[in-house]
């Protein structure tokens, strides 16, 4: 098989690292074994004026215009989330990849932002730029949460489900004194790690209390784009690590006893799988991923209550599993094996390309 595809999404897969942007390099990737050529448009490409109040919104719609006035080109067309608004009425065979939705995005942190910015979030970029991307259109969810929400807000109920996924092969758990050795972090602690944006969004302030109720484990913070180091506590027993390359993010799974992942709202939450495929117990919050792995075997164990119940009980709730994995070394030892032998058999590459060649009639 040959042919061209374009790809329409928000930022340079190489110059910016992110969920959408992995799930971009490997699409590339797959459509180059098919001999298929692959053009890519993003919203850093847009210069020239819109004349929309609204910058963002501008560079979107005019993005998804440069694919319209050249679409003869193309026998396929995949839009990341609401990154295709412009190419409207699509005329190629045309995807659209739900990595989110803003919808159920902006329910989840109301009462955490100003109410402009849930307003805008729900109203602009869910109500109006997502249901619009969705039209006319094959939708593709990431995880059974995302498809959960294209039904409840928008009444789409024919998205088909691909997990996002990861190399198997390539996030394997690496020794453990060698990576704590490489990665400044003390051979005999207890360590606990976060990844990702310092942001309210994220659940830091969250974490910031929990880090204050378990002063005995030393963390490991690995900070995403777009966060502020100086709002990281810097008390001695917390180690920051700025923008660490993605490949060598198995090295530091590897060195942590377990990972907590507080964030109020995910689509998916790519980090939950790359730590379980290094056998790293991930404390959760139930979002993205975690709402379909934690129905199983012993993850469960590993859920925090929802953000209904109060920071208190979430904090308490915390310390007191990472007190159970400190103390019982058969069981996380067992939930580390039955997590790796589930990355193996349901979120490995290999079951992610064939879904999606099937879906995409490659």
């Amino acid at each position: 098989m040959s042919g061209k595809a374009a790809i329409i999404t928000a930022f340079e897969p190489s110059a910016f690292m992110g969920g959408i942007e992995t799930y971009t390099a490997q699409l590339v990737d797959l459509l180059k074994t098919r001999n298929i050529e692959t053009d890519i448009y993003h919203t850093g490409q847009i210069l020239e004026e819109h004349g929309l109040h609204n910058d963002y919104l501008g560079r979107l719609y005019l993005t998804g215009r440069k694919v319209l006035a050249s679409d003869e080109e193309y026998d396929l067309v995949i839009a990341n989330a609401f990154y295709g608004l412009g190419y409207f009425p699509p005329k190629a065979k045309t995807y659209n990849i739900f990595h989110l939705t803003h919808m159920g995005f902006a329910e989840e942190i109301k009462g955490v932002v100003p109410m402009n910015q849930y307003l805008e979030w729900r109203l602009l970029w869910g109500e109006f730029c997502e249901s619009v991307s969705a039209f006319n259109r094959l939708r593709i969810a990431v995880s059974e949460s995302v498809k959960d929400e294209l039904r409840i807000y928008y009444g789409i109920d024919d998205a088909d489900i691909v997990h996002n996924c990861l190399d198997v092969n390539a996030f394997v758990k690496q020794d453990r004194e060698q990576s704590r050795r490489k990665w400044g972090i003390p051979g005999e602690a207890f360590v606990g790690l976060y990844v990702g944006r310092w942001d309210v969004l994220k659940g830091c302030d969250i974490l910031k209390n929990i880090m204050a109720g378990a002063p005995d484990v030393y963390w490991t913070v690995v900070l995403g784009t777009g966060s502020d180091k100086g709002a990281v506590p810097m008390p001695d027993n917390i180690r920051v690590i700025e923008q660490a390359a993605h490949e060598n993010m198995k090295e530091i799974y590897s060195a942590a006893d377990f990972m907590l992942f507080p964030s109020r709202y995910e689509g998916f939450g790519y980090v939950i799988i790359e730590a379980m495929a290094c056998e790293l117990p991930v404390i959760t919050a139930n979002v993205g991923i975690a709402k379909t792995i934690c129905k199983k075997g012993p993850f469960r164990e590993m859920l925090l209550p929802d953000y209904s119940s109060g920071m208190e009980e979430i904090v308490l709730t915390a310390i007191g599993k990472i007190e159970y994995l400190r103390k019982n070394k058969d069981w996380k030892e067992h939930i580390v094996k039955e997590g790796r032998r589930l990355m193996e058999q349901e979120f490995d590459i290999k079951q992610w390309k064939e879904k999606i060649i099937g879906i995409l009639g490659l």
